[in-house]
Formats: structure tokens, C-alpha cells, sequence
């Protein structure tokens, strides 16, 4: 009598994102394992993942700060970053499918996944260090031909397969998403340490990579002249890095610094308007979390943001002052225009979710 041996099928999640620091990437790498995680508690799986053994690889001494019930963590290696990625992880996942959410994996797996957000190296270089950008750009060129890839937008699909000269039809769609914003407790503790009322000031969001265009913006603030508007810039360098040569427009600029999310979150409930100005986004992600909390959106009128705005913002050139100026102002005194952003706005966001994801990214997996 012949037996048929079956083996337990392994999954396997790059966690590197764990020791990073938190951005968009972090984010979106995080919350979709959390998705997942929910998923394979509840039994929601393809027939084809069921019974699968899921671990969470991580590099040794990393800290764990995400609580999950059914996938394991896997604490191994003591290599740095790349270096684990491409020896300690490509052992250890072999025979296992693997996927990676934040861009890079090891070259030699060839059962992988990996999504890569954007290709804002090659549209801006000036934002990154040149080794940084050597190193991404060779990973790129090899994992697009060598692992499925996934990405964040239509738009990013469309780059990916120009920059990389790969068919955009084998590179599949996982949608950001906000419903983790929409869940915070603002801390309103925010308002009165910076001084601030409701409708009283304008907010941005982000750093000073020249990408950002946060410059574009403060300048445009000044040219508004709005004696009873502030600027909070969160995020952003202090004014060491932005001078301004108008000192009573200097007093109405605030840096604060990196904040929480929940007091982001109280800011974006009480803004006059949130402002986004990027030059380039692969997918554009603050928008989305500005109008879960009601705020009015301005924002950068490109493809990636049109992509996921939709009629939700009022769009501006993002290499035009006087645009931005003018919705400033607009926004400023049309209670009307306001209130139908923030309504447009949570209509927005309620097209993207991290289950909707977390199902792209298993299909992903059955390919596989």
C-alpha cells in the first residue's frame, strides 16, 4: 500500500519592518499583517491557505510591539538590515512562500512576494542618498523579474513598469488604507499646549525631503498674509532648517516636531484646512487620514493623490503659489466648501480598508 506524505505549508512574513522607524511604509506593513492575523484567526482563507503554519520573521533583538494570535514570531539572526534579509531570512524561509511588504527580500528566494511602494528614487533622486539609492534601485531591477510584486496604486503599477521595463499586468494592486486612523482617540491635550483654536490655523505633515515640497507650501503661507490663520508644520525640521525673512509671518508658523498620532489626529479635527503639497507620491496616504477625522483636504493635484482623493480635495499645482494661495483663501472663508469636503471626504475613505488588502495580498499568495 502506497502512502501519500503531505506537508504543512509555510508562510512566511518579512518583519524587518518591526526595527524601523515608523513612516508609510512601517504603516502599511503592519497593518496589513494585523489584517492577516485577523483573517487566519477567523478562519477567512482561500481553501488553498488553510491549515498553513504563518510566522512573522524577525531579526534577532527586535522589538516586538505588535500582538498577534495566529501568526508566529520568529526571532533569528544578528546580521544588519539587508544583510539578514539576504542570508539569515533566505535560509530560513526556504521551502516556504514569502512575502515582503516593504520593497526588498532576499534575491535568491524564489517563491516570494514583495511589494514595492513607489519609485521615488529614480523621480527624485536629490531626496535620497546616493548608496541608498543604488542599493534600492539594484533590488528593484532583480525582484521585479525575479519575485511577484505587488504595489500601492494604478499609478505606481504604470511607474514601476517603465522604470523596471516590466508589463504592468503582472504587477498586482494592494491599496493603502485608513481605518486604523479612523479608530484613534484624539489627545485634544495638543490644542492648548500649541496655543491653538479651532479653524485657527492651517496643518501640514511630513518632512523636508525635497519631494515633500513643505518649503513651497510655508512660502505660499506667507504670501497668504492671513493675520488669523497659524501654520503648524508637523513633522518638519524647526525653523533652523526654514528661515523666514518676514518676522510677524515667523510667529504664525509653528514646528512642533514628530506628535503622536492621536494628537495628529486632534489637529486634523480642528485645522482650517489640511494641506498636502508633494511633488510625488506613490500612493498618498495623509489625505486619507486628514478627512477620516473631517478635516478639508488641499492637496497636490498628481496622479497618485488624484488616484486616491478622488473629488475629495480641493487639488492645486503643486509648482504654482499662487494656486495654493488661492485655495488657501478659499478654504478659509467658505463654510459651504468645508462641510462638502468633509463630507466627500469620509465617503473617500471608506472605498480603502486593510481587509480589502489583506484579501489582495492572499491572493498574491495562492499564486504562488
Amino acid at each position: 500500500m502506497k502512502y501519500r506524505v503531505f506537508r504543512v505549508q509555510s508562510i512566511v512574513i518579512n518583519g524587518r519592518f518591526l526595527g524601523q522607524p515608523l513612516s508609510g511604509v512601517q504603516r502599511f506593513a503592519r497593518e496589513l499583517t494585523l489584517a492577516l492575523d485577523r483573517k487566519i484567526s477567523a478562519g477567512d482563507l482561500p481553501a488553498s491557505l488553510k491549515g498553513a503554519r504563518w510566522r512573522l520573521a524577525v531579526p534577532r533583538n527586535t522589538p516586538i510591539d505588535i500582538r498577534l494570535s495566529a501568526i508566529e514570531i520568529d526571532s533569528f539572526g544578528s546580521a544588519p538590515g539587508h544583510v539578514w534579509e539576504q542570508t539569515s531570512l533566505l535560509s530560513r524561509a526556504r521551502g516556504s512562500r514569502l512575502i515582503g511588504f516593504g520593497g526588498s527580500g532576499p534575491l535568491l528566494h524564489r517563491r516570494q512576494a514583495v511589494v514595492i511602494h513607489d519609485v521615488t528614487i529614480f523621480r527624485h533622486p536629490q531626496s535620497f542618498k546616493r548608496s541608498y539609492r543604488l542599493l534600492h534601485g539594484a533590488l528593484g531591477t532583480v525582484l521585479t523579474r525575479t519575485a511577484k510584486i505587488g504595489t500601492v496604486s494604478a499609478f505606481s503599477r504604470q511607474e514601476l513598469s517603465s522604470v523596471f521595463r516590466v508589463p504592468s499586468a503582472g504587477i498586482d494592486v494592494v491599496y493603502n488604507a485608513v481605518d486604523h486612523f479612523a479608530a484613534i482617540e484624539p489627545d485634544d491635550t495638543v490644542m492648548q499646549r500649541l496655543g491653538l483654536k479651532t479653524q485657527s490655523f492651517f496643518l501640514l505633515v511630513g518632512t523636508m525631503k525635497p519631494n515633500k515640497n513643505l518649503a513651497f507650501a510655508i512660502r505660499a503661507f506667507e504670501t497668504l498674509k492671513a493675520e488669523d490663520q497659524k501654520l503648524v508644520v508637523v513633522g518638519g525640521s524647526a525653523p533652523t532648517v526654514f528661515k523666514s525673512d518676514n518676522q510677524q509671518s515667523a510667529g504664525s508658523l509653528l514646528f512642533p516636531g514628530r506628535l503622536s498620532d492621536a494628537e495628529i489626529a486632534a489637529l486634523e479635527r480642528h485645522a482650517t484646512a489640511f494641506i498636502f503639497p508633494s511633488l510625488y507620491e506613490g500612493f498618498g496616504i495623509p489625505p486619507l487620514e486628514a478627512m477620516t477625522q473631517g478635516c478639508p483636504v488641499l492637496a497636490a493635484d498628481i496622479p497618485a493623490v488624484r488616484e486616491a482623493s478622488g473629488d475629495a480635495a480641493l487639488y492645486f499645482d503643486p509648482l504654482r503659489q499662487d494656486e495654493l494661495v488661492s485655495a488657501m483663501r478659499r478654504i478659509a472663508t467658505d463654510e459651504a466648501l468645508r462641510q462638502d469636503l468633509r463630507r466627500r471626504g469620509h465617503e473617500n475613505v471608506a472605498r480603502f480598508s486593510w481587509d480589502d488588502s489583506a484579501d489582495c495580498v492572499l491572493s498574491i499568495l495562492e499564486d504562488l
